[in-house]
């Protein structure tokens, strides 16, 4: 449901950068991999800190659209969408809509909550 790479897989990238060594390279080169990598543990930490309950409306207003694998859910949205299935208006539309939204929420819950408040949002509301 997060974008990919995960938290788990951006923290092993880190990891492997780090014992990859960094201290000879270049000053910008340094530069560059040391904020790769705590870009890396800083997106890693924040989807720690959500969890995976902060998921659980989103997952099951896709079971509510969707059956069969949760896993291919998303995919069948997004292959809803690509094929115009979504664009007439109804109730199937609006709780994709609402979906979507609820979403993106989320994601901006998790890696910018200034945005959400520059914009009137609580980030706090669900």
């Amino acid at each position: 449901m997060r974008d990919l790479p995960s938290g788990p897989q951006l923290e092993s990238l880190a990891r492997e950068l780090e014992g990859k060594g960094i201290d000879g390279l270049p000053p910008k080169e340094r530069a560059a991999a040391a904020a790769m990598i705590e870009r890396c543990r800083t997106i890693a930490r924040r989807e720690a800190a959500a969890g995976e309950a902060a998921l659980a409306p989103i997952r099951a207003a896709l079971a509510s659209l969707y059956s069969g694998d949760p896993s291919g859910h998303l995919a069948q949205l997004a292959a809803e969408i690509r094929s115009s299935a979504l664009d007439a208006p109804g109730e199937r539309r609006d709780r994709a809509l609402a979906l979507l939204r609820a979403l993106t929420l989320q994601k901006l819950r998790e890696s910018n909550r200034r945005f959400l408040t520059a914009h009137g949002y609580d980030p706090e509301a669900r």
